[in-house]
């Protein structure tokens, strides 16, 4: 097996683990001096922010709370969104992080939600990958660690394909065809 794959396609490569992790060095040092002295609270969208959430976190250099999100669609195509706090959010600056922000349907719907039901004092989000390019919705993304036009699909990292390739240490893209 290599890269964590067995008899899976071998993804092209688009950003190397050494480029991903300079990358979110930067952006970590973005965010500490953005938010200097605040009570910052990370919350990553589940399942494909894992991975990066862990670097990030340990990239940015002031104390800060971790929580996750689930969000989902239900058969009828609707957005859900599962989460149960134990932490108050009211009064405090919120950092969403997700994997992929593309058409920003999702992630406009997403921190509606938040704005509303949290009451944060500040919400703003990061993005391993950023396709603004894909946009159907406006969707501010505040700290993007790599903006993808190119075609096919990204996994490795955390994102995946069917449930493959999250172990890969690097970005890679599939052929849509290919990535099921």
């Amino acid at each position: 097996m290599v890269d964590g794959m067995s008899d899976l396609v071998k993804p092209a490569v688009l950003f190397s683990e050494d480029e991903i992790q300079e990358r979110i060095l930067d952006i970590g040092r973005r965010i500490t001096a953005d938010y200097d002295g605040s009570d910052l609270a990370i919350v990553g969208i589940l399942k494909g922010t894992i991975v990066f959430m862990a670097d990030l976190i340990r990239a940015i250099e002031q104390p800060l709370t971790c929580d996750f999100l689930k969000v989902g669609r239900t058969k009828d195509r609707r957005i859900d969104v599962a989460f149960s706090p134990e932490t108050d959010f009211r009064a405090r600056e919120v950092l969403l992080l997700q994997d992929v922000v593309d058409t920003g349907v999702t992630m406009s719907f997403i921190v509606g939600h938040i704005q509303e039901d949290w009451q944060p004092r500040s919400l703003k989000v990061a993005a391993l990958i950023d396709r603004e390019d894909q946009r159907k919705v406006d969707c501010t993304v505040d700290y993007a660690c790599f903006k993808v036009v190119e075609d096919g699909f990204v996994v490795g990292y955390g994102l995946d394909s069917e449930e493959q390739y999250r172990g890969l240490r690097y970005l890679g893209r599939l052929d849509r065809k290919k990535a099921g």
